[in-house]
């Protein structure tokens, strides 16, 4: 089997503490990821002497189809769970309660590994992780694959700004809410500040937004928001993916990944493909 399709899991009961519910394209999604954390990781084993995961929106670890039926993997339980040579984890997560549960978890399944776990607001905990995420240089290289699943209109472009010189590479499933109720309109009006803050657009009046439906205002946010990292330096890649979901009523969405030292490309190349590509960092700095 492909090792890219198979993992050596352990086994997360039912613990009586909160499961986030998904659709089945969830599923999905976090095997994406693990491709993309895999192949990462095993591109760079080699180049560099330290290699760091962090998930800005972490949860609380496990997700389930329907009342707790078909409990699986989030990505922080995932990424632990994969034999890698990952040196850190770093797990943020707002939420109190989901927090508690994903301590919880990782503290008795995954104490062996190095977990940091932060509560907060990741807009909130920059100067934190910078303390525990060291910065890259000729004598210390580090890589960072910065995972932020969000469903919804984060990570906000300061945010990618502020990390912007620490060379991490940001993969982001842009998806969030979008349907009848809370659509296109609904966005450039009433989260006219959430849009502007995503974009890092100010205080923008969205005239020369040129929508009729949520698929192009989809569309049309991918492209300025590629546009707006691509300013900072970021190498931007995305790949479509199909969706069928009753909370984002579009046909797919794009798996975005961005790096300011690496291919881009070649990352999503070789998480597709499973060949094991291994790209040259851009920069040894």
């Amino acid at each position: 089997m492909d090792p890219l399709l198979s993992s050596p899991h352990t086994t997360i009961p039912d613990d009586d503490l909160v499961v986030t519910t998904g659709e089945p394209w969830v599923r999905q999604k976090v095997q994406l990821i693990r491709q993309h954390l895999i192949a990462f990781t095993t591109a760079l084993a080699n180049q560099v002497d330290e290699i760091i995961v962090l998930d800005l929106f972490a949860k609380n670890g496990l997700y389930c189809l329907g009342a707790k039926r078909e409990i699986f993997s989030g990505i922080p339980i995932m990424s632990l769970q994969e034999d890698l040579p990952i040196t850190r984890y770093v797990f943020c997560e707002n939420d109190p309660e989901q927090f508690k549960a994903l301590k919880v978890r990782v503290n008795k399944y995954f104490r062996e590994k190095n977990a940091v776990l932060m509560n907060g607001r990741p807009d909130e905990l920059v100067d934190k992780l910078k303390m525990y995420i060291p910065e890259s240089r000729r004598s210390h290289r580090v890589a960072t694959l910065c995972i932020a699943d969000s469903f919804s209109l984060e990570p906000s472009f300061e945010l990618i700004k502020s990390f912007s010189e620490y060379g991490f590479t940001f993969l982001v499933p842009l998806t969030f809410h979008l349907g009848a109720k809370i659509n296109h309109r609904f966005y450039l009006n009433r989260e006219r500040l959430k849009v502007n803050q995503f974009l890092g657009a100010g205080d923008s009046d969205h005239s020369d937004w040129n929508t009729d439906n949520n698929l192009l205002f989809y569309k049309q946010l991918v492209g300025k928001w590629e546009n707006r990292v691509s300013e900072l330096g970021f190498d931007f890649s995305s790949t479509t993916q199909r969706l069928d979901s009753g909370l984002m009523e579009i046909p797919t969405y794009q798996m975005c990944l961005l790096s300011s030292k690496y291919s881009s490309k070649a990352i999503q190349t070789d998480a597709l493909s499973g060949s094991n590509i291994q790209f040259a960092l851009f920069n040894q700095n």
